[in-house]
């Protein structure tokens, strides 16, 4: 980590040696964020449906040298997050005994995450997949109840979970995690896929995603080119810091979780309203080559400027939709309220979520003076990109409830950008989910079955 950073500080003009320094507040404001188009002689890659390597939001000198230094806190490697992703399979194996316990039914694959992004709303320094033990539980206690389990019994097996994973933390944090001589091996498979192995653990991605990864780490480290022409020491080191993040997404299971707008979707907003930043991505679903995520640790070398809720623009259009956890959807309402209440620009954000009419956060985001407009979605009539897109053949899917799409803007940004209703039109149209003509040109029937070809005669 310490010989990327040193490499993107001379990239930004700040050559000297980094120094060990101690961990720093990790909130990064931007004051006039302009969006900066890269020349398209520069990337390898052509506008694509993963990702728009031609767009990008500016950062200053002073915001980009806060992320640096709260980058240097940051320790990750093979060795630890395959340890890290053990504790989390043991706690999801502790949960669905816990549920047998309580005698309840399936849960929904998505509550380890549930949990632990809940609890990151409450304790701001831990570690970024494990819940603490002074966490809020409150997102796994409704998930528990929901499925029917009584209060108490329910109460009682939260603490018991939080206590097992405080225990499991404390001796993740007693590990002495040293990169040895091993190495992450990457293999190109039949299918032009790619497989990463370090020991035992594998993971693997498609080609197209390998080829964006390699680009957006190329352009974070500030080397020429797309990345396909690195020296073998920074081959090593990428190919350690992708085995990584894959790993860090593989233990999140709800792959809904990270599922994205389309390519369509981004371009309008991009036309409509210069919208280039997403506030909740990852590399592996980020449209633009600059972005907020879950983790700075591990995304940080590929683009991240760490967690919308660090995030403090003052203008710019930013594109939001967040995991759909009504605490963390809450959580940022009230943040985008702050930020447009404090706004010396114009500022807006695209808010895209289920259209859960009874949440505390749907009902802020409607009836809020930033409000402009409520774009109502059937559920039916649009999809969203997989979640798991990187390792999916298909890349579509139906979505799952209604959506809601709010236009929050401050005064300056009805002027600079004014929702209108054929932007509405274009971007309900942008929606139409793709999944029956995918599955279609595949030959896949509902099941995800491959149909047999008739035979000739």
């Amino acid at each position: 980590m310490e010989a990327i950073l040193a490499s993107m500080a001379a990239a930004t003009g700040n050559a000297s040696p980094l120094k060990k320094t101690e961990p720093v507040a990790k909130t990064v404001a931007i004051s006039k964020p302009v969006s900066k188009k890269r020349d398209r002689g520069t990337s390898a890659s052509s506008l694509s449906s993963i990702w728009n390597p031609h767009e990008e939001m500016s950062l200053d000198s002073a915001a980009l040298n806060k992320l640096i230094d709260a980058a240097k806190s940051c320790t990750v490697n093979p060795a630890m997050e395959i340890a890290r992703q053990q504790i989390v399979r043991a706690l999801c194996s502790k949960i669905h005994c816990a549920s047998a316990d309580l005698g309840i039914g399936k849960l929904p694959n998505s509550v380890y995450e549930t949990w632990q992004f809940t609890s990151q709303l409450t304790v701001k320094e831990h570690d970024p997949l494990i819940p603490h033990a002074e966490s809020d539980y409150s997102g796994l206690f409704e998930e528990l109840r929901k499925a029917g389990a009584t209060k108490s019994g329910v109460t009682k097996k939260c603490m018991e979970l939080t206590k097992e994973s405080e225990r499991m933390l404390r001796k993740f944090g007693q590990q002495d995690f040293v990169a040895g001589k091993k190495k992450v091996q990457v293999a190109v498979m039949e299918d032009d896929t790619r497989h990463l192995t370090y020991g035992k653990s594998m993971v693997k991605l498609s080609a197209a995603h390998f080829a964006k990864l390699r680009e957006l780490y190329a352009r974070k480290r500030g080397l020429d080119g797309n990345g396909s022409s690195m020296a073998p020491k920074d081959q090593r080191q990428f190919e350690s810091a992708l085995f990584c993040l894959l790993l860090r997404y593989d233990s999140l299971s709800g792959g809904g979780f990270q599922a994205a707008l389309n390519e369509e979707c981004f371009d309008v907003l991009l036309k409509e309203f210069n919208c280039n930043m997403e506030c909740f991505a990852s590399p592996l679903n980020c449209r633009y080559s600059r972005f907020c995520s879950a983790f700075l640790d591990t995304d940080f070398v590929f683009g991240s400027v760490g967690s919308f809720f660090d995030f403090s623009p003052r203008s710019g259009c930013y594109e939001a939709n967040p995991p759909f956890i009504p605490k963390v959807i809450k959580r940022m309402v009230d943040h985008m309220t702050v930020l447009l209440t404090a706004a010396d620009g114009p500022l807006a954000f695209i808010i895209i979520i289920p259209t859960w009419q009874k949440t505390e956060g749907w009902q802020q985001l409607n009836a809020s003076r930033f409000n402009q407009r409520h774009l109502l979605i059937p559920q039916k009539q649009h999809g969203y990109c997989e979640g798991k897109q990187q390792i999916r053949k298909t890349r579509w899917r139906i979505a799952s409830f209604d959506t809601s799409v709010f236009f929050w803007q401050n005064a300056m940004a009805c002027n600079e950008w004014p929702v209108t209703e054929k932007k509405l039109e274009s971007l309900k149209h942008a929606f139409k989910s793709k999944q029956v003509e995918e599955r279609d040109a595949l030959g896949l029937r509902k099941s995800g079955k491959r149909v047999r070809s008739a035979k000739g005669t």
